[in-house]
């Protein structure tokens, strides 16, 4: 079957805590869940102009997530990084995944360099060994600016590429925003174009998030994302083509000692083929 191009997963700027290094999950995403679902978060010294968050964390956790339509279950483990060092934040994941019959791991490393109080930016770069689902090479980029006198809003420019383990290539340009309330709430946006070739495939999608809670307490997010996916491949040959989908995500943070606590997400994913639903349960550690 002759394949068009691949939609690629929306990346998402999600708001973490610590180790916020960058997941892939497979088919509908390349950040911790799916196409509209997550993301490479941003930094927490350069996100946050309210708390000192700890940047030296180490996570790792497991998931599952079931699927409608005969199309099984998916399940896999991570172990991510953060590591702060003068004016850069460096960062590395590596996540082993099982999906639509065929297994593989995906590693990154990244690092945000900050320039000034203001100006950060991001670059992100991974690789796979095995599966089909997982990237041959994939590479993000940010650019992020602190504005107005508190500092509580950030804008956000992204650009990304994707070369899948076939002749397909995804481009990508998003911009986004973080608002910090007064109170304990962060609201979050952001829109993602991307262009699929062979095809030049236009696929849109957008996200917002509302996260709620405190450093070293715990951090509530909800988020709901939507948009087109140019195609998505269920296998080596077969795929999914030119359809919507949807996600929402609910993940809670929470600290149970002064410097560790548990990441759990919630998450679900439709579109017109099939609906999948799970969690995520991770164990954190900051240094």
């Amino acid at each position: 079957m002759n394949i068009p191009a691949r939609a690629l997963v929306f990346v998402v700027m999600a708001i973490s805590p610590c180790c916020w290094a960058p997941r892939v999950m497979a088919q509908d995403t390349p950040a911790a869940t799916t196409a509209l679902s997550e993301p490479i978060s941003i930094p927490n010294t350069a996100s946050s102009p309210f708390e000192k968050m700890a940047t030296n964390c180490l996570e790792t956790g497991g998931e599952y997530r079931a699927l409608t339509n005969g199309f099984g279950s998916w399940s896999g483990g991570y172990v991510r990084g953060v590591l702060g060092t003068g004016k850069d934040i460096l960062n590395g994941e590596v996540s082993g995944q099982h999906e639509f019959g065929d297994a593989g791991t995906y590693f990154a490393l990244g690092d945000t360099h900050n320039f000034t109080a203001n100006t950060y930016a991001s670059l992100t770069l991974g690789s796979s060994a095995g599966a089909f689902f997982f990237p041959r090479f994939r590479g993000d980029a940010f650019v992020n600016q602190k504005w107005l006198e508190r500092k509580q809003l950030i804008t956000t420019i992204g650009f990304g590429y994707y070369a899948a383990k076939d002749p397909h290539r995804d481009r990508n340009f998003s911009l986004g925003t973080i608002y910090y309330f007064k109170r304990p709430w962060i609201l979050e946006d952001g829109v993602r174009f991307n262009v699929s070739n062979p095809g030049g495939v236009f696929s849109p999608s957008a996200f917002v998030a509302l996260t709620q809670g405190r450093n070293k307490q715990h951090y509530i997010t909800g988020r709901v994302g939507y948009g087109q996916e140019a195609y998505q491949l269920i296998g080596p040959t077969d795929l999914l083509s030119s359809f919507r989908s949807r996600t929402v995500t609910i993940t809670w943070r929470q600290w149970i000692g002064s410097n560790w606590g548990v990441n759990g997400v919630a998450d679900y994913y439709g579109n017109p083929y099939y609906t999948r639903a799970g969690t995520t349960l991770g164990l954190f550690r900051e240094f």
